[in-house]
């Protein structure tokens, strides 16, 4: 062991998902993070530990405090079934003094509130599709058709399936009342991308690196029917959805198209203060225009996942990515040692962390 000790926080699974009567496969994909990091955190010497946050949120603390880790690796993606309550656990180990891997509370809500997202990326002047925010059922819509109905703050697909792509008035209507009714929030209209979807995952923190990007393919999908990443397609393995879709990493593009979709994920994860780990999901007009349509700070770190295929592919081992996502987290809890009066960071330490240039990896 290198001595230092690792607490990987995550969610105990429920069963319970808001807006579906099926039971929700998060159990194993959480407990398959958990597991995968924990053998990698061990494989790199250090001393890990997994604590599930549970009903009760006092035994989690007192968990925490009685291991007193040098850094918490945060896999917590809700509470009692609720994604929302995620953005939370980084101001609790923020005031129980404990570093922690992954995005802060402001990146997590801003991430997590798609509308947000999409309307700092276009301040910023970064190219997002248009679109517009139902918190009723709309009279009229001035975008374009196709167009995407989303929920305004879920993750994992929540809510989305083919019948969330329609192309008129009426159709649009019934959606967005169905998303309003089974998930109690505002739904997102989008201008719909009817191109290639690409994921961009980045590693680090004041020194982020694009890696090479995954495209989602989609080969049998049904003529008529949306290349989208529904639920079905991402979760349900006995769906047929499941079946319809593949994967290649790296992404067959040109270098410049590369580059150009590796830098709006750079810049999309400095605007939305990210760190660590993120993937940016893009749509790719026919045009060859790059849309930014999400932003996902602490995505599902699996090892049969996207972002673990962009690892593989850079030439990354999993397990080296893991030690680079743990080591931001020891680096800013040194930091913020150093920061107190009766300790000073040696001057090359502090020209190091001060450097914020982003590297592209093709």
């Amino acid at each position: 062991m290198n001595g230092k000790k690792i607490l990987i926080a995550y969610n105990a699974p429920e069963r319970e998902q808001r807006g579906r009567d099926i039971d929700f496969i998060s159990e194993v994909d959480v407990l398959s993070q958990v597991n995968a990091v924990r053998s990698a955190l061990h494989e790199l010497d250090y001393e890990a530990v997994a604590v599930p946050l549970q009903r009760s949120v006092p035994a989690f603390i007192e968990r925490l405090t009685r291991f007193k880790p040098e850094a918490i690796f945060n896999l917590v993606e809700g509470w009692r079934g609720e994604s929302r309550y995620h953005q939370n656990l980084p101001s609790l180990y923020e005031l129980l003094g404990f570093s922690y891997t992954g995005g802060a509370t402001s990146a997590l809500v801003m991430s997590g509130d798609k509308w947000t997202t999409k309307m700092l990326l276009d301040q910023a002047h970064l190219p997002v599709p248009r679109g517009m925010l139902c918190s009723e059922v709309p009279g009229r819509c001035r975008l374009r058709y196709p167009v995407i109905v989303k929920p305004a703050n879920e993750d994992a697909s929540l809510g989305i399936d083919f019948d969330s792509v329609v192309h008129n008035l009426n159709d649009l209507r019934r959606r967005v009342a169905w998303v309003i009714q089974n998930y109690h929030q505002p739904a997102i209209v989008e201008e719909y991308i009817d191109g290639r979807e690409l994921n961009v995952a980045i590693l680090g923190d004041r020194l982020p690196v694009a890696l090479p990007i995954s495209e989602i393919t989609f080969p049998m999908v049904p003529e008529g029917q949306p290349r989208i990443c529904s639920y079905n397609v991402k979760w349900m393995e006995s769906s047929p959805e499941y079946h319809w879709v593949g994967a290649e990493c790296p992404a067959l593009l040109d270098e410049e198209i590369t580059l150009r979709a590796q830098k709006l994920a750079i810049a999309a994860f400095r605007h939305l203060g990210c760190r660590d780990y993120v993937r940016v999901d893009l749509r790719l007009a026919p045009n060859n225009q790059p849309y930014i349509v999400e932003v996902n700070c602490n995505p599902d770190l699996s090892p049969d996942a996207g972002f673990a295929r962009s690892v593989m592919a850079s030439g990354r081992s999993y397990t080296q990515a893991i030690g680079e996502i743990v080591a931001c987290a020891l680096q800013r809890g040194e930091a913020h040692a150093y920061s107190r009066p009766a300790t000073r960071r040696p001057a090359a330490h502090r020209e190091h962390i001060a450097s914020d240039q982003p590297v592209l990896a093709g």
